[in-house]
């Protein structure tokens, strides 16, 4: 160790009374048998400390090359540091102890770990911990008790930014150990996809064996709390580091997801659910690996002008920084709001490291029918293009409870097209045409007719009143305009005749009709259908590994 080794090369010339060029050469010599093959120690000056505590020692130690120190750790280290301060040498007993006087100020240039830029813009200190001494040496060997002090840390190739970062190191002749408190773990990103976090770890090791270490990480005032296991090998460089989350509970009136995510802070409105998280992020000298899964469990809310509900499953994650879902992954969606209310569908996507979700496929239930979706691509951030609706068999009653008509019932099944347009904060159901695939039946007798229906007998409102009684149509052809969470219309063209109504001469009727979706949006779903495959994944999540 870099510390040990200089404090105590630092006693050893120094108990002898050497001059100061003495001092500075065995210290390089203890450093270099340390190994860090390049070091070179200087000692600048040289007296008593204050109060006749011990010898005061000012030194500056250059570590000229990191590669033979991260050998002795088992990690691939590159880079430059400079360790400089003055330190008290003196006598506890039959021991030698070494103590900062305040703290040993370090710089580092060009540090890489596994060939990653490791940056401290702002440095780093060395401290006595607790005002004990930093090195404690007897006759049963060295002691380390050193606080180390890193105001920030930045990983540019992961994004990721650590500050107020604590270290309290400790080691000894069997064992080491470390305790690190991060004030701060943020993605620097913008928008972010994760609130930062407040980390904290320990981690042991025994002479000959793994580093073995705990932690936790909150985040978004506790709604998100997580646990971490994990061990580092220092003979291969390899380690791994396990992360599970505590099912984070969404509520109407709580602080939402947006909380947790300012990626989600634009789309997001209020949410509800539970989400559940693990992962799992491995290193060595290949580099840093991550994955991991995420369980979404009731989840609903609206995500810009999109509302949705019942959404469940479990969605993999091939890569935490940045984030990557692999194509394939499903999640079952009770409820979709894109212009038509859409009910108990299927969405199978991913999302890749150019931050836009690819949707390959998208399969709901409407109106007694199914409603697919063709393959489309957009930026969750800015939702923006035209996504396309094939509608099969749909329930023409049913559709025509959407728009709200008193008195007008019908029957016969419908096909067609319904263009989505997202933008902005808009999604718009724009041009959808739907046309029967037979014959059907087209009755409007309401108790309470419009006043344009209304009339005396041979009027032109009661003649068409008297004809849609019992309408039957050869052909059928409806249009349909909305957007998300407001007004429906509907054009509706038929073709056929009443039998009762001038002998079944044939009629060409057009009609319009309009009606407020919220209405059905904010109807309870009485039942959410999860498929048997998202089922299985949901109840296995907590046996598998992410």
């Amino acid at each position: 160790m870099a510390v040990a080794a200089l404090l105590l090369g630092a006693w050893t010339v120094t108990a002898g009374l050497f001059a100061a060029a003495g001092l500075g050469a065995a210290a390089t010599m203890a450093l270099r048998r340390a190994g860090f093959d390049e070091a070179v120690a200087t000692v600048d000056s040289l007296g008593l400390a204050e109060g006749w505590r011990g010898l005061r020692i000012g030194v500056a130690v250059d570590f000229n090359g990191l590669a033979g120190a991260g050998a002795v750790l088992g990690v691939l280290l590159d880079g430059r540091a400079r360790l400089s301060g003055d330190l008290v040498v003196g006598l506890a007993g039959w021991a030698v102890t070494v103590t900062p006087l305040g703290c040993l100020n370090a710089k580092v240039e060009g540090l890489a770990l596994h060939g990653e830029a490791v940056l401290l813009p702002e440095g780093a200190m060395l401290c006595a911990a607790k005002d004990a001494p930093v090195l404690r040496w007897s006759g049963d060997g060295a002691v380390v008790v050193a606080e180390i002090l890193v105001p920030r840390l930045d990983l540019p190739a992961h994004a990721l930014r650590v500050e107020g970062l604590t270290t309290l190191l400790t080691q000894t002749p069997l064992s080491q150990a470390v305790e690190s408190h991060a004030a701060t773990l943020r993605r620097t990103v913008t928008p972010a996809e994760i609130a930062p976090l407040a980390v904290t770890a320990k981690a042991e090791q025994r002479t000959g064996e793994p580093w073995r270490f705990t932690g936790t990480a909150i985040a978004a005032q506790g709604l998100l709390t997580a646990a971490l296991t994990g061990t580092h090998d220092p003979n291969t460089g390899e380690g791994y580091a396990d992360l599970a989350t505590k099912p984070m509970k969404l509520t109407a009136k709580g602080p939402g997801l947006k909380t947790v995510s300012p990626l989600l802070a634009g789309l997001a409105g209020p949410s509800t659910g539970t989400l559940t998280a693990k992962a799992k992020v491995a290193w060595g000298p290949s580099g840093l690996r991550s994955g991991g899964q995420v369980r979404i469990q009731d989840g609903a809310g609206k995500f810009g002008p999109v509302a949705v509900g019942g959404v469940n499953g479990v969605v993999a994650l091939s890569s935490l920084s940045p984030p990557v879902v692999p194509d394939g992954q499903t999640l079952s969606v009770a409820l979709l709001d894109v212009g038509v209310p859409l009910t108990d569908g299927t969405i199978r996507f991913g999302y890749g490291r150019d931050r836009k979700l690819d949707v390959d496929e998208a399969v709901w239930r409407w109106a007694g029918g199914s409603v697919r979706a063709d393959p489309f691509e957009l930026s969750p951030t800015a939702p923006k293009g035209l996504v396309t609706l094939h509608a099969d068999r749909v329930d023409l009653a049913q559709i025509l409870t959407l728009v709200a008509v008193e008195g007008m019932d019908a029957t016969g099944t419908l096909s067609g097209t319904l263009p989505v347009r997202l933008s902005g904060d808009r999604v718009v159901l724009d041009g959808g045409v739907l046309e029967a695939a037979g014959n059907g039946t087209l009755r409007y007798d309401p108790a309470h007719p419009p006043p344009a229906l209304q009339g005396e007998d041979g009027s032109p409102g009661a003649l068409l009143l008297g004809a849609l009684t019992d309408f039957r149509y050869d052909t059928l052809r409806l249009t349909i305009d909305g957007e998300a969470g407001g007004e429906l219309s509907a054009g509706l063209s038929v073709r056929g005749a009443n039998p009762s109504f001038y002998d079944g001469y044939p009629v060409s009727l057009n009609l319009k009709l309009s009606g407020a979706l919220d209405r059905i949006l904010r109807q309870s779903l009485d039942a959410v259908r999860i498929p048997d495959m998202v089922r299985e994944r949901m109840t296995g999540f907590d046996q598998k590994d992410p």
